[in-house]
């Protein structure tokens, strides 16, 4: 899910000051432990025991376990809170939470993804209400960032508390802990519907493959479309037809800088 953020330089503050921490929903610090790529818990005593933790895992909304409490970390600013969220997946979690109205829904988006693809769009970043109900919007969001994942349903790390810091400098005074209620409630009118998308044929040879495994999909179909449009920032690959180009997209729940603003 994307490149690791502060998570570990979080956990290494959290570790050398954990004897005068007292945090918001969580308490004083006496145990902090982490899930590793083995699945199993470790208990973090030194910042030696920090390279078990497992960052890459979808499946694994808790990033660190403080006093038993699954803490999600996440950096402050502009950032993504889920990543990808394929169209091939959109139904099975849209019928997961129980929606209603589920087609229309998924025509709204599918009718938004070709408007930006066609260029009738002026930003690719769009308001959730257009296709949500705040309800809606809220349960979803809760269940990618806390509870689970499409692929892997119910995490067996669940996230009970958000905590938001720095990329660096990290203090006391710049860490910020919420449950789902008090995140959603501050950053509601700053999260977006972000539209992205990976070419076959650019050069990036990550990038690339994203595209050819989302094409594979029969489910992305409607987000998949003939043909390189735009232009990919590493170029194109001089050894791949441009007629085998292809442009898929994808959707993330992207929480803009302005966000950061304090709620009164």
């Amino acid at each position: 899910m994307g490149k690791p953020g502060n998570e570990k330089a979080v956990a290494v503050f959290i570790l050398r000051n954990r004897r005068n921490v007292e945090l918001k929903h969580i308490g004083l610090i006496e145990t902090i432990k982490a899930p590793t790529t083995e699945g199993q818990f470790i208990q973090i005593r030194s910042e030696t025991d920090l390279r078990h933790i497992c960052i890459e895992d979808s499946g694994k909304k808790a990033d660190i376990l403080i006093n038993e409490v699954g803490v999600s970390i996440k950096q402050k600013g502009s950032s993504f809170s889920y990543n990808r969220l394929q169209r091939a997946s959109i139904e099975i979690i849209f019928n997961m939470l129980g929606f209603e109205n589920i087609q229309n829904m998924l025509q709204l988006l599918d009718k938004e993804v070709l408007a930006f693809h066609e260029g009738r769009l002026d930003r690719r970043n769009r308001q959730w209400d257009q296709f949500f109900s705040e309800q809606d919007f809220r349960d979803l969001t809760e269940f990618l960032m806390m509870k689970g994942s499409v692929t892997k349903g119910p995490s067996q790390y669940p996230a009970k508390v958000i905590l938001e810091a720095p990329p660096k400098d990290i203090s006391l005074d710049n860490i910020e802990i919420y449950n789902f209620d008090e995140y959603f409630e501050r950053y509601k009118n700053a999260l977006k519907i972000a539209i992205r998308r990976s070419w076959i044929g650019q050069k990036s040879e990550t990038e690339h493959k994203r595209a050819l495994g989302l094409a594979k999909k029969p489910g992305n179909a409607p987000w998949v479309f003939e043909g390189g449009i735009g232009n990919p920032s590493s170029g194109w690959r001089e050894d791949y037809p441009p007629n085998k180009r292809k442009t898929a997209y994808y959707l993330m729940i992207e929480k803009e800088s302005a966000g950061n603003a304090k709620c009164l």
